[in-house]
């Protein structure tokens, strides 16, 4: 079923977190089929102690949880691991999807949703986070990118990245002064069509902000072009800005 994922030594672990036992099965029987394994936990405290003691490559964790919900889960999660982490959302439920891309999350699913569909995702996400050999290690003004670790530092310091905003930074920083629009941006980031309402490369924007600050001069370093998107400017150079 397509391209099968493994971490050296191992098959492709992940991890699910929902208290749904029969959509539980559904998804570990659907992610065998596409070379996943699947380890579930029915609470988060279940899943956050699992996190502890195993490996995963990516976890899959819904929102509606007993006790602990998925966001507070989602924020332990980023105290201590960048285990990319797919979302699983109750259809419609915008603020959700926002919240949780806001505070981590490195994509979303809204229930119901159809297996193939999340196994696709969750290869997505994997393509972009554990990258292939020979990638690139490149430095732009005072950011350093090492693709071979996704990595990004600035000013020698390693910042500290969700998955989708090192992807979103890298693209950036692969043709400064250049916007991308944000219909480019969403598949390439995200492996999905962007949508009318979508905020999602908005959100992750200005968690790059916060995190990278300005340039010495004051200047933003990611900057807003009327009616195109974003670009990433370089110290002491231009561009149009709404």
């Amino acid at each position: 079923m397509g391209l099968t994922l493994q971490a050296p030594g191992q098959l492709s672990p992940l991890l699910l977190i929902d208290d749904d036992r029969s959509l539980a099965s559904l998804i570990s029987e659907y992610c065998g089929v596409g070379g996943f394994s699947i380890t579930s936990a029915h609470s988060g405290e279940d899943g956050l102690r699992l996190v502890r003691q195993q490996h995963f490559l990516l976890i899959i964790l819904d929102v509606m949880l007993p006790g602990m919900d998925g966001f507070e889960v989602l924020e332990r999660l980023r105290l201590s691991s960048d285990t990319p982490i797919l979302m699983l959302t109750t259809r419609g439920a915008a603020l959700d999807r926002v919240h949780g891309l806001e505070n981590g999350a490195d994509d979303y699913l809204a229930k119901p949703f159809q297996p193939e569909e999340l196994v696709a995702r969750i290869k997505s996400i994997l393509r972009r986070v554990y990258p292939k050999e020979g990638l690139a290690k490149f430095t732009i003004g005072d950011i350093t990118v090492d693709e071979s670790e996704r990595s990004i530092k600035l000013c020698g310091q390693r910042l500290d990245l969700t998955g989708a905003e090192f992807d979103l930074l890298r693209l950036l920083l692969g043709q400064p002064g250049d916007p991308l629009s944000r219909e480019k941006l969403i598949p390439r980031i995200f492996g999905r069509d962007p949508t009318s309402f979508d905020r999602s490369i908005d959100n992750l924007v200005n968690n790059l902000r916060r995190k990278l600050g300005t340039h010495q001069d004051g200047t933003e370093r990611i900057k807003s072009v009327r009616n195109v998107g974003y670009c990433y400017v370089i110290a002491n150079e231009g561009a149009e800005s709404s």
